[in-house]
C-alpha cells in the first residue's frame, strides 16, 4: 500500500507540474485559431521572447546560481554525446533508406533540437529551485552544437557543401541565446555573480519569458500538416521523444552524474524540437512543411511522453 501511495503521489506531482505548461500551449493555439490577435502580434511576441526575455532569464540563471555543487560538466557531456550518437545513427539510416537531403534536414532537426521554453518551464516545478539553472546549463551545452549541425546539414541543400568557418561563427555569435549563455557562464566563472540591481532588472524582465514563449509555441502549431510524410515523422519523433532520453540516462549513469543534474539532462533530452527549426528550414530552403509536421506532432506527443519520462527517470 505504501508503494502504491508513493507512486500516486509521484504521478500527482508530475502532472501538477506539467499540466499548466500544456494548458498555456493550448491557450496559445486557441487564440491563434480564433484570430484573437493579428498574425503580426505573434511574430512580434516571438521576437520579444527570443531576443529579450529568454536571454535575460538565461543570464540571470547561469550567472546568479552556484553551479559548483552539481556535475554540470558530465551532464553537459552526456547531452552532447547523445546528440552526436543520434546524428551518427541518422546518417546511417539516411544512407540505408535513401532519404533525400531536403527531407533529412527536417528529420535531423526534429531529432536533435530542443524547445527551451517547455524545458525551463518544467524544470523548476519538477526538480526544485536549482532546476531552471541546470536547465540553462543544458541549453548552453547543446544549443551551439545543434545549431552548427543543423546549419551545416541545411547548407548542403543550396550549396552542396558545408558552410565556411566564418559563416558558422557569425551564425553562433549573432544568436541571442548563445550570447546570453556565454555572458551568464562568464559571470559565473568570474565568481562575482550578477550585480544586485542588474539581477533584479533581469528577473523582472524575464518573468514573462516562459508564459509568453509557451503561448507562442501553441500559436505555431499546425494540426493539418501532421499526417504528411508519416514514416519520416515517426522516425524523427521516435528518436527525439523516446531514444534520446534513454540514451542520456544511460550516459549519465556511466558518467555518475548526480540525481538532480541527471533528471534535468533526461528532461532536456525528452523535449520536443524547437520552433526555430521551422524558421531555419524555410531560410535554407529545406522541407519546411515536413518540419512543421514534426514540430506540431512532437509538441502534441510530448504531453504524453514527458510525464512518462518524468515518472520513469525523475524519481
Amino acid at each position: 500500500m505504501r508503494d502504491i501511495a508513493s507512486k500516486v503521489a509521484c504521478m500527482y506531482t508530475v502532472f501538477s507540474a506539467l499540466l499548466p505548461i500544456f494548458c498555456i500551449i493550448v491557450i496559445g493555439a486557441f487564440l491563434n485559431v480564433t484570430n484573437f490577435f493579428p498574425r503580426g502580434v505573434w511574430e512580434g511576441l516571438e521576437r520579444l521572447v527570443y531576443w529579450v526575455l529568454l536571454p535575460s532569464l538565461l543570464i540571470n540563471k547561469l550567472g546568479g546560481t552556484n553551479l559548483s555543487q552539481f556535475d554540470v560538466v558530465p551532464m553537459g557531456s552526456a547531452l552532447a554525446a547523445a546528440v552526436l550518437l543520434i546524428v551518427a545513427s541518422l546518417a546511417i539510416i539516411k544512407f540505408l533508406c535513401k532519404i533525400n537531403q531536403t527531407d533529412y534536414t527536417s528529420v535531423l532537426q526534429g531529432a536533435i533540437r530542443q524547445n527551451s521554453y517547455i524545458g525551463l518551464a518544467a524544470a523548476g516545478p519538477l526538480l526544485g529551485p536549482e532546476g531552471e539553472a541546470l536547465a540553462a546549463v543544458g541549453i548552453a551545452a547543446v544549443i551551439p552544437l545543434v545549431n552548427v549541425i543543423s546549419m551545416w546539414s541545411l547548407a548542403r541543400i543550396s550549396t552542396g557543401s558545408a558552410p565556411s568557418l566564418t559563416s558558422t561563427l557569425k551564425h553562433l555569435i549573432t544568436s541571442p541565446i548563445i550570447l546570453a549563455c556565454m555572458i551568464g557562464i562568464s559571470i559565473n566563472i568570474s565568481g562575482y555573480g550578477v550585480p544586485f540591481h542588474l539581477a533584479n532588472l533581469l528577473d523582472l524582465v524575464s518573468k514573462g519569458a516562459l508564459p509568453l514563449g509557451l503561448l507562442a509555441v501553441g500559436a505555431g502549431l499546425n494540426i493539418r500538416v501532421v499526417l504528411d510524410s508519416p514514416l519520416l515523422l515517426l522516425l524523427s519523433n521516435a528518436l527525439k521523444l523516446i531514444a534520446a532520453p534513454i540514451i542520456v540516462s544511460v550516459l549519465c549513469n556511466l558518467l555518475q552524474v548526480d540525481p538532480v543534474a541527471k533528471g534535468i539532462a533526461v528532461l532536456f533530452a525528452a523535449l520536443p524540437t524547437s520552433a526555430s527549426s521551422y524558421v531555419m528550414s524555410r531560410q535554407f530552403n529545406g522541407n519546411h512543411k515536413l518540419m512543421a509536421a514534426i514540430l506540431t506532432s512532437q509538441v502534441l506527443m510530448a504531453a504524453l511522453t514527458i510525464p512518462l519520462i518524468a515518472l520513469t527517470f525523475l524519481r
